[in-house]
Parts: structure tokens; sequence; C-alpha cells
């Protein structure tokens, strides 16, 4: 049973790259592991459950789990229609926009088009700092999540060939992870803190509304198998179907159980509206955050990782599609081996007993709040377990990309309900204007 390094985050610096992941997996000295479930759950139309349950290959043979990376299934259907398809195991990711499936799970829906400025149908590209990337058309589709639909939303559908993907999305021959072994899920269901993906400047970055005379390599239009990069009006973007909802649009709410240690599973809710309902009031102890270009500082022994005015600093995020916490080492924990029977793990750390740390998180607005957590031994923690199942790991952490600061991943999610407040939507009385976090 292999194990995988994940951080699902896209940046924008002038178009979105998000941040990749390295194959990772190990075996090591000894460390408790539990066999427990837990689950902590809300209820009501806009309250999607979720999961940490190792993910859609976990059960298969020679299979991947896929450590601290939570799941939702969706309803998506073709636009007015009652032709629908349900489907599973799609990663809940704050650190993108977008619906994101693969073109197996709804070429039966006959999704329509959606298209480019010029007139031709768009395609959309993500790609990853380690160079993968998923690209694929964009179609319009109803999505059902929970007890409440977002209609005629732009979702990308992950083409499931790899010919005809332009230079400036695969950047000339890299992974396209257009599988569900690659991609280690189902899709990726997008809630972060924008309402589209191109979320510079509020979308007009990929809009012929803003004034460049190039647009961005997020967005193309093909001729045969020749692709070109185009614009996209904003409300053609691939978009947050939580924006797109009815009601209860303005953000969500991450619920998980705390975990101590390591268990099998853990079970939560993704609750859609901040402030607009009984069971999603902002509580009274959490701390706001406002952002600077969708990120904020962390200060970490002694080191400020933070955006900056110009946004060309290293931001620090929040990102439940990471599935570790990872951090420069200003502290100089030891990694893992690069060279062990299963993988390459020098990404994780590895120190020899668990250490305690905490660091503090600050917003634009002067909020400022410390987080304790803790590091253990990643490679103890992937093996030490005879059947090796356990899918939710609170101590689970490595290092990330040179130029980028603190990835709060989803061991930071549990036991800690985390708001996401969305760009340009409405907020509560007495909230700031988003997009902001808070916990």
């Amino acid at each position: 049973m292999t194990t995988r390094y994940f951080v699902r985050r896209l940046l924008f610096c002038l178009f979105l790259a998000g941040l990749g992941w390295a194959a990772g997996c190990g075996g090591g000295s000894s460390q408790a592991k539990s066999t427990t479930t837990t689950t902590t759950t809300s209820s009501g139309a806009n309250v999607l459950p979720i999961a940490v349950d190792g993910g859609p290959t976990a059960k298969q043979a020679n299979g991947s789990i896929y450590e601290n990376a939570a799941f939702a299934t969706v309803t998506v259907c073709a636009p007015g229609t009652t032709t629908c398809t349900t489907i599973d195991n799609l990663l809940v990711d704050t650190g993108s926009v977008g619906l994101r499936v693969f073109q197996s799970s709804v070429s039966s829906l006959g999704l329509p088009a959606v298209d480019a400025s010029n007139g031709s149908a768009a395609y959309n590209c993500v790609t990853f700092v380690d160079g993968t990337y998923l690209w694929g058309p964009v179609e319009q589709a109803d999505v059902e999540m929970g007890g409440e639909t977002a209609k005629s939303v732009p979702i990308q559908v992950i083409s499931s060939g790899n010919t005809g993907v332009p230079t400036a999305c695969s950047n000339g021959g890299s992974t396209n992870e257009n599988t569900v072994q690659l991609l280690g899920a189902n899709g990726i269901l997008g809630v972060g803190t924008e309402p589209t993906d191109c979320f510079y400047e509020g979308g007009s970055a990929c809009s012929p509304t803003s004034g460049i005379s190039t647009p961005p390599p997020l967005y193309f239009t093909c001729s045969g198998s020749t692709c070109g990069e185009a614009f996209v009006a904003v409300a053609n973007q691939v978009t947050n179907p939580v924006a797109l909802l009815p009601a209860d649009n303005n953000g969500v709410i991450v619920e998980l159980p705390a975990v101590s240690g390591s268990q099998a599973t853990v079970s939560g809710s993704l609750v859609f509206g901040i402030g607009t309902e009984s069971n999603n009031q902002l509580a009274s102890g959490a701390t706001v955050f406002t952002q600077t270009c969708d990120d904020f500082t962390t200060v970490f022994s002694g080191k400020t990782y933070s955006p900056g005015s110009t946004c060309a600093g290293a931001g620090s995020f929040i990102d439940s599609g990471s599935n570790g916490l990872f951090f420069p080492n200003a502290r100089k924990i030891a990694t893992c081996p690069s060279n062990t029977a299963v993988g390459n793990l020098s990404s994780w750390y590895c120190p020899s007993s668990t250490q305690a740390l905490s660091a503090t998180n600050e917003g634009a607005n002067g909020a400022s709040k410390t987080t304790n957590f803790s590091v253990a031994n990643a490679e103890s923690l992937f093996t030490s377990a005879s059947t090796d199942t356990d899918a939710a790991m609170s101590q689970l952490a490595g290092t990330n990309p040179s130029g980028v600061g603190f990835d709060w991943g989803l061991p930071f999610f549990y036991g800690v309900n985390v708001y996401n407040a969305i760009d340009g939507q409405k907020m509560p009385s007495g909230a700031p204007a988003g997009p902001w976090w808070a916990y």
C-alpha cells in the first residue's frame, strides 16, 4: 500500500499555479496508531458530509492511501434537467476554486460547452509547481451539494487523453494527472475564498476587459490539435460552486473532529454559508484574518512568511487540499530518507522524537493568533501499523517548495472549525468584506 505526498493549492502571480506532489512512502521506527473512527457532523440542507477515509484507491489492489484528504460526494446534472450522475471521492480543497471532474464521470450527461470570448469552446489548464497539470474543456452543469443546488456552474471536465495539450499547459512533457490513480481522487471540489479560478482582480486578468493584450495560460481555445491562450468572460470562468448557491453562498465552514496521533478515518461536515443560518454563525471566539493576495502572514521560529504589500513574498495560506503541514525548515528538523524500499520520503519531516511547535498567524487587519502543533516521524506514521490503513494523521508534516511560506494543510483542520469567506459576496453584519478566513 503506497503513500503519497500531495499539496493542492492554486497560487496566482500573473496566472494560476498550484503546489504539486512528489511521491512519498516509507518504513521505519515505531509510532502508535489507532483504528478508531471519529465523527463530528452538522445537519441541515446547507451541509455536505465529508470523510477522511483514504480515498478511492485505498482499498484497491496495489492502491494508495491518500492520507489527510477530505472527500465529499456531489451530484452533477445537465443544466435544467434531471439527467444527473453522482460523483463520490471528490477532494475538498479550500486552496483552489471550482469543480473538476473526469470526462468519464459526466460523458453521458451531454453537458453544454462554455465559450471563450472569441466564440470557440473554452479549455482550462491548472498547472502545478512540480510540472503536473489538469487539462480539459469548460462545460456547464447544475451541481447539487447536500440539499442545495448551484445552477449553470462552469466546471472543468478533465480530458482523458494526452494529445493536443498546449506546451504552455504541459510544460513540454510533464505528467497529466488525468486518472484517478494519478490524482488520488475522482476530482476536486475547490471551495476557496475566490468566486472564480482566475481570481486576479476579480477574474479580469482572464477577461477581455483586462486591458492586457495577451491572456495568461489558464484558458485556451483549440483548432484541431492546436490550442492557444484565450480570454474568457468572468461569468464563463471555472467558478466556485458555493458562490452560485441561491443562499448560503458567501463561504464555507470545514468541521472535522480532533485527531490524536493517527486514526483510521474521521468524518465531518462542509457547511455552506457564514452567518446565513443557525448552523453557520461565526463563533464568538473565532479570529478573522483578512488577506493580501489571498495569503496571510505566519511567524514561525523567528521567521516571517508574508505575501508582502506587492504579493511578491512567501505568503502563507490555509489549504485543506494539502495532506500535511508544509513549512520551511527554520527549525532544522531532520527529514526522512530519500532511498527507502517504497520510495523517496525526503520531502517529509522525520524527527527522532515528536516535536512540539507553535506559530503565530497574522491577518492584514492586524489580527493575531498562536497555534500549537506537533510533528512526528513521517516514516513511522506511514508504516508502523501492520495493516497500514490509517488515513487521518494529525502530526504529519514536511518541507515545501522554495519561495512558499507556511502551508496549513488538513492536520490544522482537526478539532478546529475553519471558516472561508468568499471575495465579493455579502457578509454577515460586523464581518469584514471577503476574502478572509477564521478559526
